[in-house]
């Protein structure tokens, strides 16, 4: 009578298997995590598509690496710009234009000599505060551009004097401080004594005549003043 006998592995089988399994399966239950290392990657051979979405930090681009042609149209905005790191070298050549102003920021100083001319003057748009004093000559007037209504209000002088029978007499009539002269003229005090002339007299106006009656008259001097 045969009988069966249930097999047992001993302990140094037990042991061979296991280190036969493990030889065949070689370090994949033994490597560590990341364990692909710089040498175990070819040159050049890991593309765009192997690196995940925003993988790519600062701290892996190497300093003054990035050139124009790595940044993409309209990438770069004013939160990528240092403060006050736009020079003039960095604007293209009238590139700047009123948009890219902001009102009421130039002043004098942003201004070239010479470079405002009448083109960038608006029409009508000066006023006698943009004028500097004694600015204004003759050779920036229009002929007969001046009229009574531009001129400013004109002060008239009169003064007389007696003149005897026989005898030559003048008067000057002076203009009062701050006008000047601008015209003037005489009269006699009657008709039979003669006004020999009229002529400007400093800031003033003289008057002459001849008394050939028999009586005393009188001549005026009248000067016409301009406030000044």
């Amino acid at each position: 009578m045969t009988r069966n006998r249930k097999f047992r592995p001993s302990p140094a089988m037990a042991i061979s298997c296991v280190a036969l399994f493990l030889a065949l399966v070689g370090t994949a239950f033994a490597a560590p995590k990341f364990a692909v290392r710089s040498a175990q990657i070819v040159d050049n051979t890991v593309r765009t598509v192997d690196l995940r979405d925003n993988a790519v930090k600062s701290a892996k681009i190497a300093d003054a690496t990035v050139g124009a042609a790595d940044l993409g149209i309209d990438s770069v905005g004013t939160e990528e710009i240092a403060k006050d790191a736009v020079k003039s070298d960095e604007i293209a050549e009238n590139s700047v234009a009123s948009p890219e102003v902001a009102p009421d920021s130039l002043t004098a100083g942003d201004l070239a000599a010479n470079s405002v001319g009448s083109s960038e003057v608006a029409d009508e748009s000066l006023t006698q505060n943009d004028l500097a004093a004694n600015s204004v000559g003759s050779s920036e007037l229009q002929a007969s551009s001046v009229r009574a209504s531009e001129l400013g209000p004109i002060t008239t002088v009169t003064k007389s004097t007696t003149i005897t029978p026989g005898n030559n007499g003048f008067v000057t009539a002076d203009c009062p401080a701050g006008t000047t002269v601008i015209s003037g003229g005489g009269l006699t005090g009657n008709y039979t004594v003669p006004l020999v002339g009229t002529v400007r007299s400093g800031n003033g106006w003289s008057a002459y005549a001849r008394n050939i009656t028999a009586n005393d008259s009188t001549v005026t001097a009248y000067a016409y003043c301009l406030a000044a």
